[in-house]
């Protein structure tokens, strides 16, 4: 049996589990987009991260062809 938080209309907790699950299905799906979006930047930040050590190695390895001559 579910029984609604208290305070909280669309919150249902299940009096066996524990488990609280949301019934309003708008609310949902923004939390859903929200936590894809987070995902979504923190990949960006990943491949920024990525590309400024390729550039630093670049960097280096032009400085070692410069010096070299």
């Amino acid at each position: 049996m579910k029984n609604r938080v208290e305070g909280h209309n669309s919150l249902l907790k299940d009096e066996y589990t524990g488990v609280i699950t949301n019934n309003n299905n708008s609310e949902r799906e923004r939390y859903r987009l929200a936590k894809e979006q987070a995902k979504k930047n923190m990949e960006s930040q990943d491949e920024i991260k990525e590309m400024k050590e390729e550039m630093s190695d670049i960097k280096d390895l032009l400085r070692q062809l410069i010096n070299s001559k």
